[in-house]
């Protein structure tokens, strides 16, 4: 397995922990705080670069289930990560999040990993 790919199999693991993390967190004290922040910023910035190293690692196409459904999962961080940023510029951090934008996170987060155990799923299968 070639290094790169190795480093993706890392940080994707450092991704699933602080988007854990951030879940966690989100769903206990439902307001848009310095931590919650910081654990999503750290997700999302795990997870691009995760996405990066496969994608440099990987001899087949970018586009498989696995690959799309990633693609989608990181994407939807994304704009997890955006929202709660605005939310939290626009209403400070001692405002609960919104019910719609908590669903929205938790439908981001179980997507994600969805998407991660199918990579798993892929590699045991694969080896």
């Amino acid at each position: 397995m070639a290094k790169v790919t190795v480093a993706g199999i890392v940080l994707v693991q450092l991704a699933l922990l602080f988007y854990t993390l951030f879940y966690l967190v989100e769903n206990k004290k439902q307001k848009t705080t310095n931590t919650l922040l910081f654990l999503i910023t750290l997700a999302v910035l795990f997870d691009i670069s995760a996405t990066t190293c496969m994608m440099m690692g990987t001899t087949r196409t970018y586009f498989t289930f696995h690959g799309i459904m990633g693609y989608i999962g990181l994407l939807l961080m994304i704009i997890d990560f955006v929202l709660l940023w605005r939310y939290k510029l626009k209403f400070g951090d001692e405002i609960l999040i919104s019910k719609s934008l908590n669903l929205y996170s938790k439908i981001a987060y179980y997507w994600w990993l969805i998407a991660f155990f199918t990579g798993v799923l892929v590699s045991i299968f694969r080896h």
